[in-house]
């Protein structure tokens, strides 16, 4: 299936069908097989092919940003120091496949050199992946991305990219007549990979940020450093193959945040979340069962917390509160913490054997007998709250492709499941500025857009539509996707993108890190 044309990619928008879809060609939206992929137009950034010359220090096996020989992949050893964080539980497959590969196999994985239209290729798998929310007023950009490599050694890179809004022309009907070009302006590198790379959240005391945070060894903040001269994008095709556009500027360390005494020993951070509402509180999730909530301005830790009985995999703070934040982890469960009151937690969701949903009260935890004939829950590695609704929650276990809406006020069961990934999630995020639809990827390389308010998109969730009615006890509702995009590599993350002149035209953008490269999809 061939999600390119001369036009950006692009979700269908048709309606859902209401059957769940027993293939992948069943899904609703999905976009029909094309042609042959087209050569890139005369228009593309040429920062494209530029970023492949760019080998990190650690090279890469090959200069195709997708071809990987297996038989020469080596997985790194050592002290434990030098691996990747324990992080695999919530890496994509797709970058465990492309760093570690079959030894010996001798394989070939090939792939497009090729950038197509609203792509860029990295030279690196890339993983942690954001666009910045910041609305972007006047002019052509559609905002800047910040992307983090996922390479098991200590040597680990940071790109930021400026997305420029670039007409294209139209070659069949709905075609968006504008897509993306990249510029890569400045770049970092950094010894372990990044679990999350963040923008500062859009506030009103300010127009635009430099600032941004990784997970990783440490939380870290970075300063994007002001153009000193214009980043050009066009270069002359027959020039000299060893000539470069000026060099990227550095993105500059601003600060090293860590809790531990031996910094150089401390536990690995999972994830972190940026409070909307006050931009200087940052939380962090980590490996040792901890959630730490850091105070920006002094650089300090404000609170750190035990939250789970095992490593702790996403936080996130809910919104419109400074004060309650959710997390999942290890031990299956997601948890809700006030700060005001440490000494309570809720256990929001907490999935126990069939045979037990009777023995657990909702909201509680078993007792210890029952827990002992348990079989353990599958880690929940993601977990993402509403932007509009304090009370939802959106999560995934563990080699699952289901993904559970949760409702805090009615804690102990899922409110909806969400069905349509035939490969392992990898990732969800709540779209900003649209209620109830959020966006998933997976290692079935497949993008899909949920609509939780549609009444008319497969089922709905009664609690959101207020009509009072409640669903088969003991049985969780079921809904399918509304818009599905194929990319060409398994998805890491997803991220949507700002209010710009791009989304200004018509139609939500998201953005798709996969592979070794990064979509720009209009919905």
């Amino acid at each position: 299936m061939d999600p390119y044309g001369s036009g950006p990619p692009a979700f269908n928008l048709q309606q859902a069908t209401p059957q769940l879809p027993s293939n992948v060609n069943a899904l609703p939206g999905a976009l029909t097989p094309g042609g042959s992929r087209p050569t890139p137009s005369a228009s593309y950034s040429h920062s494209h092919s530029r970023s492949l010359n760019q080998t990190p220090s650690q090279p890469l096996q090959s200069s195709n940003p997708k071809a990987y020989n297996i038989s020469h992949t080596q997985t790194p050893v050592g002290h434990p120091s030098h691996s990747p964080l324990n992080l695999t539980d919530i890496r994509s497959r797709a970058v465990s496949d492309a760093n570690e590969g079959a030894a010996g196999t001798g394989t070939l994985f090939s792939y497009s050199e090729t950038p197509t239209n609203s792509n860029y290729l990295a030279p690196f798998p890339t993983y942690a992946y954001d666009w910045c929310k910041w609305p972007v007023m006047g002019g052509s950009s559609a905002g800047k991305m910040a992307i983090g490599s996922y390479l098991e050694d200590p040597h680990n890179f940071i790109q930021i990219l400026d997305t420029q809004i670039t007409p294209q022309d139209v070659a069949s009907p709905g075609q968006a007549p504008y897509g993306l070009e990249y510029n890569k302006i400045a770049e970092a590198t950094c010894a372990y990979p990044v679990t999350r790379i963040l923008w500062e959240p859009p506030s009103s005391q300010k127009t635009s940020t430099d600032l941004l945070a990784t997970s990783g060894d440490h939380l870290r903040l970075w300063s994007l450093p002001q153009p000193t001269t214009p980043h050009t994008s066009n270069i002359n095709r027959s020039a000299i193959a060893n000539s470069r556009d000026p060099a990227p500027q550095k993105l500059q360390p601003l600060a090293l945040l860590s809790n531990s005494k031996t910094p150089e020993h401390t536990a690995p951070l999972t994830s972190l979340d940026w409070n909307t509402l006050s931009p200087k509180l940052i939380i962090t999730s980590s490996i040792d069962t901890t959630c730490t909530i850091w105070d920006i301005p002094t650089l300090t830790a404000k609170t750190q917390l035990i939250a789970h009985d095992k490593e702790v995999f996403d936080v996130r703070f809910c919104a419109g509160s400074v004060d309650v934040f959710v997390s999942c982890g290890a031990d299956g469960s997601v948890r809700m913490f006030d700060l005001r009151s440490l000494e309570h937690s809720t256990i929001i969701y907490e999935p126990a054997e069939k045979s037990d949903k009777s023995s657990s009260p909702s909201g509680s935890s078993p007792t210890k007998a029952q827990a002992q004939t348990m079989t353990p829950s599958p880690p929940l590695l993601r977990l993402a709250a509403s932007p509009h609704d304090a009370h939802l929650l959106a999560t995934f276990a563990s080699d699952s492709n289901l993904i559970r809406i949760l409702d805090v006020r009615q804690p102990g069961t899922a409110l909806l499941e969400l069905r349509g990934h035939a490969g392992n999630l990898n990732t969800i995020e709540w779209n900003p500025s649209r209620r109830g639809m959020l966006a998933s990827g997976g290692d079935d390389s497949l993008v899909l857009v949920w609509d939780l308010l549609n009444a008319n998109n497969q089922a709905a969730i009664p609690a959101l539509n207020g009509n009072g009615t409640a669903a088969v006890p003991g049985e969780v509702q079921g809904k399918g996707p509304l818009a599905s995009w194929r990319c060409e590599y398994e998805v890491g993350n997803v991220s949507w993108a700002p209010q710009s002149g791009l989304t200004s035209q018509g139609g939500d953008w998201l953005g798709v890190s996969a592979g070794r490269g990064v979509w720009g999809v209009k919905l």
